[in-house]
């Protein structure tokens, strides 16, 4: 049974939110809000106070995640994260700590919308620590001709999602910073990353499970290629190409060995680099006999490889949005869900580097949902070249009149100009 079968939800109006309840829909379009994620825990009433601001009338709620009417929000927050051990005592004691220090001034929208990231980073990174970790002794395992253990992969997948649903801006600012790792354990964790995310904020989590567990597992069978040639730089020769392709069918093999690798998976590896036109590898074949999972997880492996250069270049964020683009133009590709992936990671997406139209420099950390061309960032460089390592926080889309006004001119590589944005969130990789 999904998850979303298991999960009572209760359509409620904004007057009746609080603290301590998890919404999981609202009553608008994610284009009319400026809320990257619809589905959150809510934890503080200035949350509530914006989705007022917006118009927002009424919300879905998940009772088995949150509060429920009629109950003590406290007695909910405090049960739910007795299941979750320390994940939300990381946010609480940052609260806590917020509220003993000295009054701070009253903080813009643009810093309401980064603290929530800096407070669950440093947990986020030790979870995809963990799940590097655990992703790794999988594909050596299987590498080494083991069966793939599904209680494992279970754990990865759990991890992740937890941390996800906690702070989905963090988890995709980690897997943003290891980009340009290439290997295959990393990859792995970023697609399954990616599919989680997605799935999550356009409400395609019906067998979110399946479709996280075939993100993780797609390139399993890249364990049974020569080393030296997944390690070539230079271009395939045809008979490498011929061998390189037959990876997805490898991976079938390996899983069909395995026990508790449900059949939608084994489809998921199977068809990852099918197309829907009919010119995917490695049977050719149509939309028709592609899932939508598939399909979808074919987008967030392509997305990767791109930012990571895996078998080509990297390529900056816009380029890759436009590479997809020109997927669905060309008909390989669903032009609607390539439109959801887009919509979903942003046209800069969290983590970015980019330089404005003032000279500035500054650091992606929220998109945003009603402009995609004007996130919000934390300056990192001032137009004199000066570095802030404690730059303001400031929304590219502030039309305030006392508002300076900047724009986006240039994405910056980070590995070229030796930038580690983490560095800049007061954290250290």
């Amino acid at each position: 049974m999904s998850r979303e079968a298991l999960s009572p939800k209760k359509r409620i109006t904004v007057a009746d939110l609080r603290p301590g309840m998890y919404i999981v829909g609202l009553d608008r379009s994610w284009i009319h809000t400026p809320f990257l994620f619809h589905r959150r825990l809510i934890q503080q009433v200035e949350e509530i106070d914006q989705l007022k601001k917006h118009g927002i009338a009424e919300v879905v709620i998940d009772t088995s995640r949150g509060a429920d009417v009629g109950t003590d929000a406290g007695d909910a927050v405090g049960e739910k994260n007795n299941r979750a051990g320390d994940r939300a005592a990381v946010s609480t004691d940052s609260l806590q700590a917020g509220a003993a220090e000295a009054a701070p001034a009253p903080r813009s929208d643009a810093e309401k919308a980064f603290q929530p990231l800096a407070r669950e980073l440093a947990h986020a990174r030790t979870v995809h620590e963990e799940a590097l970790l655990l992703a790794q002794s999988i594909f050596d395992g299987a590498g080494g001709g083991a069966p793939i253990d599904a209680h494992v992969v279970a754990q990865v997948i759990g991890n992740l999602q937890a941390s996800i649903e906690r702070s989905p801006e963090a988890s995709l600012l980690l897997m943003q910073m290891r980009r340009f790792q290439k290997d295959i354990f990393t990859h792995a964790v970023n697609v399954c990353v990616l599919s989680i995310v997605v799935a999550s904020l356009e409400g395609l989590d019906a067998a979110p499970d399946g479709l996280a567990m075939g993100a993780l597992l797609h390139d399993l069978g890249e364990t049974r290629l020569p080393r030296q040639l997944l390690r070539k730089i230079s271009d395939f020769t045809e008979a490498e190409t011929m061998l390189l392709k037959q990876h997805p069918t490898l991976g079938v093999a390996l899983l069909a060995h395995s026990d508790g690798i449900p059949t939608a998976v084994l489809r998921m590896v199977a068809d990852h680099h099918e197309r829907i036109d009919g010119s995917g590898y490695p049977a050719g074949k149509v939309g028709s006999d592609l899932s939508a999972d598939s399909q979808l997880l074919a987008l967030v492996d392509c997305y990767d490889d791109m930012l990571s250069g895996r078998n080509q270049a990297a390529l900056q964020p816009t380029e890759v949005l436009r590479q997809l683009y020109m997927q669905a133009n060309s008909g390989a590709a669903n032009r609607d869900l390539v439109e959801t992936v887009i919509r979903s990671l942003g046209v800069y997406p969290i983590g970015s580097v980019v330089e404005l139209n003032t000279g500035e420099r500054g650091v992606v950390v929220a998109t945003n949902r009603s402009s995609a061309l004007k996130p919000t960032v934390r300056i990192i460089m001032s137009r004199s070249g000066l570095v802030q390592f404690n730059g303001p926080i400031v929304s590219l889309g502030d039309a305030g009149a006392d508002a300076v006004e900047r724009r986006i001119v240039a994405v910056i590589d980070p590995v070229k100009e030796r930038i580690d944005p983490l560095v800049f969130l007061r954290l250290t990789t």
